[in-house]
C-alpha cells in the first residue's frame, strides 16, 4: 500500500513538473509571438513609409508638371494679350479718346 501511494506521488509530483514545464513553454512561446507580432508592425510601417515617400514624389513631380503647363498657358495668353493690344493700340486709344470727348 505504501509503495502505491509513493508511486501516486512520483506521478502527481511528475504531472506537476509537467504543467511546470507547459507553462513555462507556453510563457516563451507567447512572448516570441509577441516578438513576431511587433517586428511584423515595424516591417509594415517601414513598407507603408516607404510606399507612402514614393507616392509624395510622384505627387510632387505630378504638381510641379502641372504647374509648368498652367504657366505655358498664362504666358501664351498674356502673349497673345500683348500682341492684341499692340495691334489694336491706336483703336481703342481713339475709342477713349471718343468716348470722352462726346461727353
Amino acid at each position: 500500500m505504501n509503495a502505491i501511494i509513493m508511486g501516486l506521488y512520483e506521478i502527481e509530483e511528475q504531472a506537476g513538473k509537467l504543467m511546470e514545464e507547459a507553462a513555462a513553454r507556453r510563457e516563451e512561446l507567447l512572448e516570441e509571438n509577441r516578438k513576431k507580432m511587433e517586428d511584423s508592425a515595424l516591417e509594415l510601417e517601414q513598407e507603408m513609409e516607404g510606399r507612402l515617400s514614393i507616392l509624395k514624389t510622384q505627387l510632387k513631380e505630378q504638381t510641379e508638371e502641372e504647374i509648368r503647363q498652367l504657366v505655358e498657358k498664362n504666358q501664351g495668353q498674356v502673349a497673345l494679350l500683348n500682341e492684341t493690344y499692340g495691334e489694336h493700340l491706336e483703336e481703342v486709344a481713339q475709342k477713349i479718346v471718343g468716348k470722352i470727348t462726346e461727353v
